[in-house]
């Protein structure tokens, strides 16, 4: 099938948003392909004219002239209306590329945390560049080429069956040849181009891994292992690509060779012909004419045949990401603008795949009620601070804000309520102002300045030359650990959520500073509802009620005090942290 069900999809686009100028583009098309036909039919019959008007034995330069200037007039149209379908077509490609991406970057940020734990940035990054280019490409190289070629080719060949039926047929004879191979060579590149993009986003992922990660390949000298693993990706890519030109050159050589084969037999039976008084010499030429311009095309079909083979691979990629199941959706959407009283989390249970996750958390935080969680990695602490702000569906039990289901709230109100300080504190490189203010572009100065004092980062920032309009470098690098960490807190507290979750996200904090922000936190009167995650036992000590989390499970609950007392996990912890003499004993 030449149109593959995800051809039809990428068609549909251009031709609900730009009929226009799809119709501007095939008017000009069906013009531009009947006017370059036009020019061995008109060369021709003038050669038959001058020569049944003059004879042989005396020729006028006249009517050649006359010849030249109506080639050059019919080329000249030919041309304008060659410019208007090839700039319409580019536009229709552009446009169609600006939806794809805009649909493919809205439907990234609609799919949740479950979508993105198992893809590879690189990989989408490839899908969204390289496999769009490739479906943009297809409207002009692919679709309205085939217009144009099919246009020509039945133009052609009813011309040349009117001058004689069997030299037609015979100049025709390499069509069905060339369908065969260009059909054969479809299916082959199908398959190369797919795997082809595949490699393309393994090689994009290995250089944003080697890029991101400059300072730890540097740290660890393992340049030339980094660059042996890029040659191998490479060299894989090569190879396929290598494979897809060998596919194309066949595909266009035999084309080309059974063109010529045929033209070789339309010129010496032809010449017979004339000999023998069946057709005239201008008929002849009018053949030859004809199979000249037929060559161009010919050779195109190659190109329109990886056009098809491309976009196919492409758009199939494309749409295995646009058509993928949003798991957290927004379609309920009531809307959520109260203070936040409490924060119930009922009967919570979670898997990744089969392997069960959280089991039955329980637990309640309000603006009077701290929770601090604590336990060993892989306990499921960061799962439970990204169940909260509904970045994944739970599998049982429910999370209730003021009573309400959040399933059922606004996404936008609830992570307005609800907000995440990850442990992985992405900044963007720009300034400190941008990143502070990214969850409210239009906040002021003044409230930008108030959330660095909070955060305890304003006197850094105030000693810069630039202050607030310096650049922070890609992903913060500019900065320490810990000054990453408040200003991310910065951010957080200027969205001015109630709900606020640490993910360990004060670790590169020493000590002091950290109970400096949580006093600052504290002295809000806002209603905040802290819930924070730790390794460091300091940073949950002195929280309303902590959690030791184990395998999925809250296997202790109280506040320091009791699970001091207790002598539990907690201790043990505890007693490594902060009384290592206690954990000797």
């Amino acid at each position: 099938m030449f149109f593959s069900p995800n051809l039809v999809r990428i068609l549909k686009i251009p031709l609900k948003s730009n009929k226009k100028d799809l119709l501007i583009s095939l008017i000009s098309i069906f013009f531009a392909a009947g006017l370059q036909m036009s020019i061995p039919y008109y060369l021709g019959s003038s050669i038959d004219k001058t020569l049944s008007v003059s004879g042989t034995s005396n020729l006028s330069l006249t009517p050649f002239i006359e010849i030249g200037l109506l080639v050059f007039a019919l080329s000249l149209a030919r041309g304008i209306f060659s410019y208007f379908h090839v700039y319409q077509g580019e536009k229709i490609g552009q446009y169609l590329a600006f939806d794809l991406r805009k649909s493919y970057f809205n439907k990234l940020q609609k799919l949740s945390f479950k979508f993105h734990d198992t893809q590879h940035t690189g990989d989408l990054i490839t899908k969204g560049i390289i496999d769009i280019e490739g479906s943009r490409m297809f409207v002009n190289t692919g679709v309205l080429r085939l217009v144009f070629l099919t246009i020509f080719i039945l133009t052609g060949a009813y011309l040349v069956i009117s001058v004689d039926l069997w030299l037609g047929l015979l100049s025709l004879s390499f069509v069905p040849f060339i369908a065969f191979i260009s059909s054969f060579s479809r299916l082959k590149l199908r398959k190369n181009w797919y795997r082809l993009q595949e490699q393309l986003g393994v090689l994009t992922r290995v250089m944003d891994e080697n890029l991101s990660g400059v300072r730890l390949v540097r740290s660890f000298m393992k340049q030339k292992y980094e660059l042996e693993k890029f040659n191998i990706a490479s060299n894989v890519v090569k190879k396929t690509t290598f494979r897809q030109i060998i596919i194309r050159s066949f595909s266009i050589s035999l084309n080309t060779f059974a063109f010529l084969v045929s033209m070789s037999l339309v010129v010496y039976f032809g010449s017979i012909a004339v000999l023998e008084s069946k057709i005239t010499l201008g008929e002849l030429t009018s053949l030859i004419a004809f199979m000249s311009i037929l060559q161009g095309p010919v050779r195109q079909i190659g190109m329109l045949v990886n056009s098809f083979s491309r976009a196919s691979a492409t758009s199939t990629r494309l749409f295995e990401t646009l058509d993928h199941e949003e798991d957290v959706t927004n379609i309920q959407g009531k809307r959520f603008n109260e203070p936040v009283k409490e924060l119930i989390v009922n009967n919570l249970s979670f898997s990744y795949g089969s392997k069960k996750v959280l089991k039955n958390i329980n637990f309640t935080a309000n603006p009077t009620h701290s929770i601090g969680i604590v336990g060993p990695p892989g306990a499921g602490k960061t799962t439970l601070s990204r169940l909260l702000p509904r970045f994944y569906n739970p599998d049982e039990g429910e999370i209730l804000l003021n009573g309400k289901d959040i399933s059922t709230l606004d996404l936008t109100d609830l992570r307005k309520s609800v907000n995440l300080v990850d442990q992985d504190n992405f900044l963007f490189s720009d300034t400190f102002t941008e990143n502070i203010r990214y969850g409210d572009p239009k906040a002021k100065k003044e409230k930008v300045s108030w959330s660095t004092d909070k955060a305890q980062i304003s006197m850094h920032i105030k000693r810069l030359p630039e202050k607030f309009e310096t650049l922070i470098g890609e992903r913060g690098v500019q900065l320490s650990g810990g000054q990453r960490q408040r200003l991310s807190v910065s951010r957080t507290l200027l969205f001015d959520s109630k709900v606020v979750i640490f993910d360990d996200s004060t670790s590169a904090i020493d000590s002091q500073t950290e109970k400096k922000i949580r006093d600052e936190m504290s002295s809000l009167g806002t209603g905040i509802s802290l819930v924070v995650i730790a390794h460091r036992i300091s940073s949950v000590m002195n929280l309303d009620e902590i959690l030791y989390l184990n395998n999925g499970e809250i296997i202790e609950r109280g506040n320091h005090s009791e699970l001091v007392k207790l002598k539990g996990r907690y201790y043990e912890l505890y007693n490594m942290q902060i009384n290592p003499e206690m954990s000797i004993k």
